[in-house]
């Protein structure tokens, strides 16, 4: 199961937000359902954050959600977000990761 969420930070917020989610990215590795959880900005609009993330099922994104830092985040939302965060709960159709990119290190392009 995959969830993408996207954010609209607030440009004075930007900086912390990303900082949330670097710990955010970090604090998922624990969780034993999760498979993947990247972060990702927006090339053309800085303030666009897409999360990607990856788990086992149904139940590793309950807890996911239900995890106490990610209900602490959620709960300052209002104030770095300039609006609701989009969150769609999709099913993998079809497609492939090619060998040797799983856990490719971030590579920033200017």
């Amino acid at each position: 199961m995959y969830l993408l969420a996207t954010l609209e930070a607030r440009p004075q917020f930007l900086d912390t937000l990303l900082a949330e989610l670097d710990h955010m990215v970090a604090h998922s590795r624990s969780e034993p359902g999760t498979l993947q959880y990247e972060v990702f900005t927006d090339l053309e609009n800085g303030s666009r954050i897409t999360v990607f993330e990856r788990y086992t099922d149904a139940a590793a994104v309950q807890a996911h959600l239900d995890s106490a830092p990610l209900q602490t985040l959620f709960a300052k939302f209002e104030h770095y977000l300039s609006a609701p965060p989009t969150l769609l709960r999709m099913t993998r159709r079809e497609g492939f990761l090619r060998e040797g990119l799983a856990n490719a290190p971030a590579v920033e392009l200017k």
